[in-house]
């Protein structure tokens, strides 16, 4: 397992799971606790809700990946950066700040401007995206996801026949394509792995991601760090019979399933709880090689 070097944050074996915090400038996000668009409020919340209670890596969106919203273009994306820029100038704690984008070209900007960590939800469906991050010489959290920057996350949309063979797209199942998706355009030697949990497409199920869960040990083949984006989704919900507001016992209980598992970044907006639960699971973690259980 080759272990990442965040701005000097070790992410890997060996190291305790890292919390990544959430903060949003998108006006659509959906989660109002974590939205701002005034950078000096934005600044206490990171200090106060994130970084205070435990985040060691700040991930920053500038427009919701939701889908029920219009993909923003990155004209309109650097449009809004200079809030997310501002921001972290004025926070006092100590954090590796990550911005959430597609577009190299607003990569390039971030980074140029004090970020120092990409998370791409598209999966270097943009070509430039890793050659970006790795002129930086920055981490780079790479989500499953076809080649394709309007359809994040939606792994089953890919023409697996013609990129894998008939055989092995009559055969393939989700979670195989998850595996195949996150290899496509290769990895940088800084990136960090995302199966990409929750409704990226009209064809996902919450039963896609119980088995991507399932078998979430089988990611560490890939030879990176993981990271997991869990925190209240669906598929947990519908386990517990529980709305979004009441799903942070079970987001609990699988992230310190996940990092046992062999996650090592939990995104989350819920910081201070989901650390203790990571810690749990850290400390009856077993860290075998990656086996992939079955696969095509």
């Amino acid at each position: 397992m080759q272990s990442v070097d965040a701005a000097g944050l070790g992410i890997g074996d060996g190291y305790p799971p890292r919390i990544m915090g959430v903060l949003n400038v998108s006006e659509e996000s959906p989660y109002d606790p974590s939205v701002y668009d005034d950078p000096g409020e934005a600044a206490r919340y990171v200090d106060e809700e994130l970084i205070d209670e435990g985040a060691e890596i700040v991930d920053v969106g500038l427009e919701s990946a939701n889908k029920r919203f219009e993909v923003l273009s990155a004209e309109e994306e650097l449009d809004r950066l200079h809030v997310a820029v501002e921001t972290i100038e004025s926070v006092s704690g100590d954090a590796v700040f990550s911005i959430e984008t597609r577009y190299a070209e607003v990569a390039e900007a971030a980074l140029a401007a004090g970020f120092e960590m990409v998370n791409d939800i598209c999966g270097f469906a943009d070509p430039e995206m890793p050659v970006v991050c790795e002129d930086h010489d920055v981490a780079v959290a790479k989500m499953a996801s076809p080649p394709d920057l309007e359809r994040p996350g939606a792994v089953e949309a890919v023409d697996w026949a013609a990129r894998k063979g008939p055989e092995w797209a009559a055969e393939a199942d989700y979670v195989d394509m998850v595996y195949e998706a996150l290899g496509q355009n290769g990895l940088t030697e800084k990136t960090i792995v995302d199966p990409a949990f929750g409704g990226w497409s009209e064809a996902k199920t919450t039963d896609d991601d119980r088995a991507t869960f399932d078998r979430l040990r089988e990611f560490r083949a890939l030879g990176r760090p993981m990271l997991v984006s869990i925190n209240r989704k669906n598929f947990l919900g519908e386990l517990v019979d529980r709305g979004t507001d009441e799903r942070l016992p079970a987001s609990l209980a699988a992230t310190a399933m996940a990092v046992e598992r062999g996650a090592h970044v939990i995104r989350t907006h819920d910081v201070a709880e989901t650390r203790d639960a990571a810690l749990v699971g850290a400390a009856f973690a077993d860290r075998p090689s990656g086996v992939r259980d079955g696969g095509v």
